[in-house]
C-alpha cells in the first residue's frame, strides 16, 4: 500500500488511507477498526509521534490514514519494512493483524 503523495513540494509517505479501501467497496466498520487497532498497537510500541497520539484523541474514522508524519523513525522503519506484507496476509482482519505485527517487531 505504500505510497508517495505530494503536496507541492512536499513527499508524503503514506502507508494506508481508510479511503483505498472503503473506495473499493470494503465496509467501514472493518476498515476503522483495522486503524484504530494499528494506532493502538503504534501506540503500545512508542512508534506513534505526538501528532500521531493526536489521531488517537480525536477518534479515528472514514478519513484516517496512517503517513510517515504520524510516527516516529523507528515507527517508519518499522512500518517500512512489515506493513505492505501485514495487509496482504490479514486482508484486515484484527485479529492476524495483531499477530502478525508483534511477531514482526519481535523478529
Amino acid at each position: 500500500m505504500l505510497k508517495q503523495e505530494s503536496r507541492g513540494e512536499i513527499k508524503l509517505k503514506i502507508y494506508d488511507k481508510a479511503a483505498w479501501h472503503i473506495d473499493n467497496g470494503m465496509a467501514p466498520e472493518k476498515v476503522i477498526k483495522h486503524f484504530e487497532t494499528v494506532f493502538s498497537w503504534l501506540e503500545e510500541k512508542g512508534f506513534l509521534n505526538d501528532s500521531g497520539k493526536e489521531i488517537i484523541e480525536i477518534g479515528i474514522g472514514s478519513d484516517a490514514s496512517i503517513h510517515e508524519e504520524l510516527l516516529t523513525p523507528d515507527g517508519n522503519e518499522f512500518l517500512s519494512k512489515y506493513y505492505d506484507d501485514i495487509i496482504k496476509k490479514t486482508e484486515y482482519s484484527t485479529d492476524k493483524t495483531i499477530v502478525l505485527l508483534n511477531k514482526y517487531f519481535n523478529s
